[in-house]
């Protein structure tokens, strides 16, 4: 298995219809939507995710209430036509993009290392982590390991085996990808993530960008308030 794909493939041991019904639940179209923003930028794909995961079932009250609010910001968005999506591609850009010094930045090496640079031993502690999971970064992905977009993709991978393994009663994959999530959703994005939320929270007034960075801390908070099982 591979990082930073835009489509993985369903077990084969698992029914169509049920490993649809998976991929399709609240917490699984969150966690791909903001994947693909922060991986691809803004696009219709993204927003067409914020639309879907409103009305999808699964996840917390916390969760609907956050993907409610991006719902909102999205239709909104839709119905000011053509500009605003502009308007969105190049806030997202001055933000965390570039070229010029931006507000936020999406490596948890600038955050966790003391020198505030990126490319650190933080990024090949990330690398580990999918290489012990069992994935790697597709050849054709020229970002650091410890990119916002890769380590949520890496949630996004488990979250998914989780979901399929329950799915078909394999208690010890579904155990196993649970530990996983939860070591690094807690010990690793929980240390770095806030800290750059708040400095996108900080630089924009963007009701998308905002509700979307919102939506990200909810899915961390949730992680950090669920039990140690899945």
């Amino acid at each position: 298995m591979s990082l930073a794909t835009q489509d993985r493939a369903t077990e084969g041991w698992l029914p169509a219809a049920a490993a649809d019904q998976v991929v399709r639940s609240r917490p699984l179209l969150a966690i791909d939507l903001l994947r693909r923003l922060f991986l691809f930028g803004p696009s219709d794909e993204v927003l067409g995710l914020a639309l879907t995961a409103a009305e999808a079932p699964g996840g917390t009250p916390a969760l609907a209430n956050a993907v409610d609010a991006l719902r909102v910001a999205t239709e909104a968005g839709i119905d000011a036509g053509e500009p605003w999506m502009s308007e969105l591609a190049v806030e997202f850009t001055r933000l965390i993009v570039g070229p010029a010094q931006t507000p936020a930045v999406p490596y948890a090496s600038f955050y966790l290392s003391p020198s505030r640079l990126v490319m650190t031993e933080e990024t090949l502690a990330v690398r580990r982590r999918y290489v012990d999971a069992g994935v790697a970064r597709r050849s054709d992905v020229r970002i650091p390991d410890d990119h916002l977009g890769l380590e949520l993709d890496f949630v996004y991978f488990l979250e998914r085996a989780i979901a399929l393994a329950q799915a078909s009663g394999d208690d010890d994959t579904a155990q196993a990808s649970c530990g996983r999530r939860a070591g690094f959703v807690r010990g690793h994005m929980s240390q770095w993530v806030p800290r750059f939320a708040s400095d996108v929270l900080g630089a924009t007034s963007h009701d998308f960008i905002r509700a979307a960075v919102t939506l990200l801390l909810v899915l961390l908070l949730d992680e950090e308030a669920s039990q140690p099982e899945c």
